[in-house]
């Protein structure tokens, strides 16, 4: 019994893997193939070995125009939601000030920033633009 069951095992076990050939079909009607397409075969190797005269081309160098902007912005300093958190309201527009002198940027201070905005960045304050300030005047 024993015999027949590693036997059998055997048979299960060497069948596993095989793929059945691809059967064609019964009639001459051309049928829309709906599964996925094949991937082609990889390109055989090029017969000229790559050296140092067949460099690949330098990798761009980023545009000068999307270099964020030096802005500079006037408006009333307000304290955020969060706590240490600074805004500057400034032409109906909130600005997270990132930098900006404590001394100057205090709630209810008429002010005048200058540094870079930074629309994308990400804070824990939650409010306004985020603008990295370079310099703090009283305004």
């Amino acid at each position: 019994m024993r015999r027949l069951a590693a036997a059998l095992l055997c048979l299960v076990l060497a069948s596993c893997g095989q793929v059945p050939p691809p059967q064609t079909p019964a009639s001459s009607t051309p049928t829309t193939d709906t599964s996925t397409p094949s991937i082609p075969a990889p390109l055989p190797p090029s017969s000229t070995p790559l050296s140092a005269a067949t460099t690949p081309p330098p990798l761009p160098t980023p545009s000068r125009a999307l270099e964020p902007v030096v802005t500079t912005l006037r408006g009333t300093v307000s304290g955020g939601v969060e706590s240490g958190c600074t805004l500057l309201t400034s032409g109906g527009q909130h600005y997270l000030l990132l930098g900006a002198d404590p001394a100057i940027a205090v709630a209810g201070a008429e002010v005048e920033v200058t540094g870079r905005a930074d629309p994308g960045g990400m804070t824990t304050c939650q409010q306004g633009t985020p603008f990295h300030v370079t310099s703090t005047r009283s305004g």
